[in-house]
Order: C-alpha cells, then structure tokens, then sequence
C-alpha cells in the first residue's frame, strides 16, 4: 500500500523548464515538417536558379560595355561617331578602342597558328566601346543602333542579349524576393495551425499553469522552441534534398561554367526554417497574453 502511494500516478511525466515535456512527433507535426521542408527546397531550389543565372551571364553584368563597329574603310566617321554616341542621355562614356588593343586581342585569339596577323588586322573594323548608366533604359539602345546604322557602323547584338538578360534577371530576382516572403508566411501560418492544436490539446495543463501564477513567457517558450526546431529541421532537410539535384545536373552545370556553392544555402535555409517557425508559435500562442494570475 505504501508502495502505491510512494510511486506516482503514470499520467505524470517529469518536466522540462517551461512547463512541458517535449512529446514525440505526431502526425500533424510531421505533416508540417514535410510541408515546410517542401516549401523552404522550392525556395532554396529557386536561389540556385539565380546564383546559377548570376554566374552565367559573368562579370559584365557589374561593368556593362557595349561596342559598336565601323568598317576601316571608312575611318575619318570615327571621331565623329563616338562624339555622337557620347550625347545620348543614358551613356555613361564612350572609348574609341586602340588598334594596339585590338592586335593584342587577335594575338591572343590566333595564338601560335601561324596566320599573318597584318592582313587580318586590316580587315577588322574600328571598335567604339559605350559604358551606359546602370539605370539606362530600353530606348538607349534603339537610339545606339539608329545612330550606328546613319554612320554605316553596326552594334554588337549579343551585348544587347546580354543587356536583356541582365533587366530579365534584374525583373526575376524581385520575384524571387517576393515568393520568398509568400512562402515564409504560408510556412508561419502552417507552423501556427500545427503548433495551436498542441496547444488545444494542452489547454488544461496551461490554465493550470496560469493559476499557478506561470508568467506568459514561461508558458509561451516550449511552443516557441517547438516552432523553432521545427522550422530549423525543416530548412536542414530540404538543405539535404538538394544536393541529388546539384549532383545529377553537374555535367550540364559544367558545360555552362557554373559552380554552384550549396554549403552556403545551409545557414540561410535553417537560419529561416527557425524564424518562420518562431513566427508560427508566436502567432499560435497569441491568446495567451492574457493578465497573469496574482498570487494572494
């Protein structure tokens, strides 16, 4: 009899500072793990994309320059043409490129093929390098090309591919910005949901809390780190998934010359996993800032 009244009851369990002991995942915290841990893979899946973007179209896209050609025959519209293309109103400055930059340029391109260089360097035309502003728009580029064509010159269109790529890169990279900040909301509203049917589930042992006299931080904080290790497991998982993608698209990865960091995802991925997750259980645990309990 002595022993019965010694031993307690199975219902209790010991408790960790704050209130709770942590329970085994059921199938509602499980179901917004994999939720979450889809979400933040599209997310890290789509800031691949744009590093991969990044390092594809290269270094122009800090130091944009675009050529214009004028044929060696005619020579003395030179001068006249790059004053001209200076006055445009989104051209930063204009150079006419040296025919000794250019021969180096060619040496480089033949190396040891043994082609005499003086006949093709008589062949090639005169190059006027534009530098536009950063902020330049769509009609600088049309004034460039109606100007080019009045003195007979032609303008690079790859560069001005490369210039639409970098605005069309530019345009995705705030979608991107936009889409994660979508996301990271759905995610906290997911972790909300999940994290206040634990605390429905728990509602009994809170009033008691609070009777008691627990404070609200006290009764908030297992719920908090609840959210957190969810949300911080959830970006390490979907951190994991993406590396069978990056392993089976390598070779074409390679073909490009893009070298994709995926270490560096890790810390923003779990880093994000436990704000978004913290955010959930703040927003869950909301209805508890209620006046504490006074003792007598």
């Amino acid at each position: 009899m002595s022993s019965d009244v010694n031993t307690p009851p199975e219902q209790l369990k010991p408790r960790l500072p704050g209130g709770f002991s942590l329970p085994p995942f059921g199938i509602h915290q499980v179901l917004a793990l994999v939720i979450v841990c889809v979400s933040l893979w599209a997310v890290g899946l789509l800031w691949l994309g744009m590093q991969a973007a990044s390092q594809w179209t290269g270094s122009w896209q800090q130091d944009i320059r675009l050529h214009v050609y004028l044929s060696s025959t005619k020579k003395d519209r030179l001068k006249a043409l790059a004053k001209d293309l200076k006055t445009l109103p989104d051209v930063r400055d204009v150079r006419i490129v040296p025919r000794s930059e250019t021969r180096q340029w060619l040496h480089g391109w033949l190396g040891s093929t043994g082609v005499d260089e003086s006949e093709l360097m008589n062949s090639l035309p005169y190059s006027v390098e534009v530098m536009p502003r950063s902020n330049a728009g769509h009609f600088l580029f049309r004034d460039m090309r109606d100007m080019a064509r009045r003195y007979g010159a032609n303008v690079n269109k790859q560069e001005l591919f490369l210039v639409r790529a970098h605005r069309w890169l530019s345009g995705i990279r705030k979608l991107a910005w936009f889409a994660t900040a979508v996301l990271a909301l759905a995610m906290a509203i997911i972790i909300s949901n999940t994290l206040r049917m634990t605390l429905l589930a728990r509602a009994d042992e809170v009033q008691l809390m609070r009777l008691l006299g627990a404070r609200e931080w006290f009764v908030r904080m297992p719920f908090l780190l609840e959210g957190m290790l969810l949300g911080a497991g959830a970006g390490l998982f979907s951190w994991i998934l993406l590396w069978p993608l990056v392993f089976g698209a390598s070779d074409w990865l390679s073909a490009l010359h893009v070298d994709l960091h995926v270490f560096y995802l890790l810390p923003p991925l779990v880093f994000c996993g436990a704000v978004v997750g913290c955010l959930g259980a703040w927003i869950a645990t909301a209805r508890l800032a209620v006046p504490d309990v006074k003792g007598a």
